[in-house]
């Protein structure tokens, strides 16, 4: 199997974050900006759940749509229901801002939020493909089906 039907963009949209993040958080230090008025109880528990939520959702999206399957088949149940992209999601929805609060970072916070548009765009070729394969289907699919964030984006 080729590792790019495998991973799609992933590797790209992580390495993307990663920067943005590491900047984001360097910047914020370098300022002297103050961190998130959270306890370290609450800010540990937050990350906590939202590892758990990023684990939880990125496997269901796997098992709702196996790699032997991806590229060959059109998934609209599931985890795909809800997310275009249940693995970007799991990780730009939950880890990032369970991220944020755990080292109580506003900077982190707000990459988090840009970040779920920079992946958009670039998730937008994966997705050309997909609508070339998949025509009509993939165009309703996209109507009713957000990318990152059910019913927003």
């Amino acid at each position: 199997m080729e590792l790019k039907k495998l991973f799609g963009l992933g590797p790209a949209c992580f390495t993307v974050a990663a920067i943005v993040l590491s900047l984001a958080y360097y910047l914020e230090a370098l300022s002297q900006f103050p961190k998130l008025p959270i306890s370290d109880y609450a800010s540990t528990l937050i990350f906590i759940i939202a590892i758990l939520l990023t684990l939880g959702l990125a496997a269901w999206g796997i098992l709702s749509l196996p790699p032997k399957k991806r590229g060959t088949e059109l998934v609209t149940d599931k985890a795909f229901k809800y997310f275009r992209h249940p693995i970007y999601a799991a990780f730009l929805d939950f880890f990032i801002f369970g991220l944020g609060f755990y080292l109580k970072s506003f900077g982190i916070l707000i990459a988090g939020v840009f970040l779920i548009f920079v992946c958009g765009k670039v998730v937008e070729s994966e997705e050309k493909q997909l609508a070339g394969k998949f025509g009509k289907k993939y165009a309703d699919y996209q109507k009713k089906t957000k990318k990152f964030v059910p019913w927003l984006y």
